[in-house]
């Protein structure tokens, strides 16, 4: 079996590059584009990957976990992929119908109706995204290769096509052809380990109930997601989703880097948990909590004190309105993480679905009424603030549901977290400290440089253990 560890340093590779290549194109897009375009642009990607997301009715986390139950036999896998291709042409043919409709039905989008069709791309070709495959079967080697590439070309694309705001038709291409992409090279990849996915009907019934549930869990998952865009959109102006995207990308790029272990701890705890060794769950989960506080909580410090600075360098003065937000969304660097442990890793992994729908049902009820009377009024400070709050209300929820509805013991690293947050403790002093020496650019790399090294200096004398199941334990000899 592929060492989770290794898999777990590929995920991290991907999720990096989910960082640094917004750190490459955003400045960039957020000056030539301008609050306006990127609000416009993030709108209709959202608007989109709604109706995909109905298109896609929960196949890609369902499909990793029961990829990883039958990877030992071909023949299974093959039909298993033909049942989630067929389920996934019907109801793609069907949302794209319905989202074409709505495009020259609402007048909103009318006025900007090829920016959205365009967009709808990553509808059209939903059967053929099957990442899940891969993912089940714990090939984070290719897939970290394939995105790598991938991303790579677009930043290029983007450079040499994208020079005005009048361009941004140009950009929505560019994006959608890079997931086109992707979907297209993995669909190859699977025709040539010989899995070649056929449309049938006639054992579908068996997938529609776990499918439907997945779903609903995913759609609520959406409603925090997505809809706080959209209702941004609707309710408020393009600026204002340019603010609130710009502050939640960031935050969630960064997240992307704490939640790796999640995508390759699914599959494995599905496997542990098909063969009953709750042991092996329990050490995982242990070290799960360990590597998502030592690296949640400092980002998200770090990220509070340095915001109102970084914010004008990296994406202009035109989106000042984006600092208030993304100190807000900090907050779901930590939050999130923790989230992922209890509703990604274990409900899921468990099986435990219809548990994680409540959580998410819950929060996501909670997210809507919330933004209903705020963002009218606090526009992207009042998405930021429901968005938070949901995050906070699913995880005490799905928490309680662990502890008391599963057989996992959740054995919290108290003394390590506590290290953790003894040791962020610099990072306020540090900042006020470096802006009375330096400014702009120079002072958010010292900070980071500076602010890295003193928190890991402070975890090694502290001994926290969590540095054992991090590669800088290869690089750092220590009595811990």
């Amino acid at each position: 079996m592929v060492s989770i560890r290794r898999n777990f340093l590929y995920n991290i590779l991907l999720n990096v590059s989910r960082v640094v290549f917004p750190l490459i194109t955003a400045p960039y897009i957020s000056r030539i584009l301008e609050p306006t375009g990127v609000g416009l642009y993030n709108f209709a990607n959202t608007y989109s990957g709604y109706f995909a997301l109905f298109a896609l009715l929960g196949i890609p986390v369902y499909g990793v976990r029961e990829v990883s139950k039958i990877r030992e036999s071909k023949e299974d896998l093959s039909e298993f992929v033909s049942d989630m291709y067929s389920i996934s042409i019907v109801t793609t043919v069907m949302i794209s119908i319905v989202y074409v409709f709505t495009i020259f039905c609402i007048p909103q989008l009318t006025q900007n109706n090829i920016i959205f069709l365009v967009s709808g791309f990553i509808l059209y070709v939903a059967p053929l995204r099957v990442d899940w495959y891969f993912s089940g079967l714990e090939r984070f080697k290719y897939i970290t290769i394939r995105v790598l590439v991938i991303r790579f070309i677009s930043i290029i694309c983007m450079f040499v096509f994208v020079r005005t705001k009048q361009d941004l038709l140009i950009y929505v291409i560019i994006g959608v052809s890079g997931t086109i992409g992707g979907d297209i090279w993995n669909y190859i990849m699977l025709c040539r380990e010989g899995i070649k996915p056929k449309f049938r009907i006639q054992k579908l019934k068996r997938h529609i109930n776990s499918l439907c549930i997945l779903f609903a869990s995913s759609l609520a998952v959406s409603v925090y997601s997505m809809l706080d865009t959209i209702m941004l959109g609707f309710m408020t102006d393009y600026s204002e989703v340019g603010y609130y995207n710009n502050a939640n990308n960031l935050s969630k790029s960064l997240l992307a880097i704490v939640t790796s272990l999640s995508a390759v701890a699914i599959p494995r705890i599905s496997y542990y948990a098909s063969n009953s060794n709750y042991k092996e769950i329990d050490i995982l989960l242990q070290k799960s909590f360990s590597i998502v506080s030592f690296l949640s909580i400092p980002m998200m410090i770090g990220v509070i004190c340095v915001a109102s600075q970084f914010v004008p360098l990296f994406f202009g003065p035109n989106f000042e309105g984006s600092i208030i937000p993304l100190i807000i969304m900090s907050g779901v660097i930590c939050v999130i993480g923790f989230n992922n442990i209890t509703g990604g890793q274990i409900l899921i992994g468990l099986g435990c679905d219809k548990l994680f729908f409540k959580g998410i049902l819950t929060g996501s009820v909670c997210n809507v009424i919330l933004n209903i009377f705020m963002i009218r009024h606090l526009g992207a400070i009042g998405a930021s603030i429901s968005s938070l709050t949901a995050e906070i209300i699913i995880f005490i929820i799905s928490f309680l549901y662990v502890k008391y509805r599963t057989p996992v013991k959740l054995i919290i690293p108290k003394k390590d977290i506590c290290k953790t947050i003894i040791s962020c403790g610099v990072f306020y002093p540090l900042i006020l400290g470096l802006s009375k020496l330096f400014s702009g650019w120079l002072l958010i790399i010292s900070y980071v440089a500076i602010g890295f090294c003193v928190y890991i200096l402070l975890q090694i004398l502290m001994k926290n253990s969590t540095l054992r199941l991090l590669p800088v334990n290869r690089f750092i000899k220590m009595n811990i």
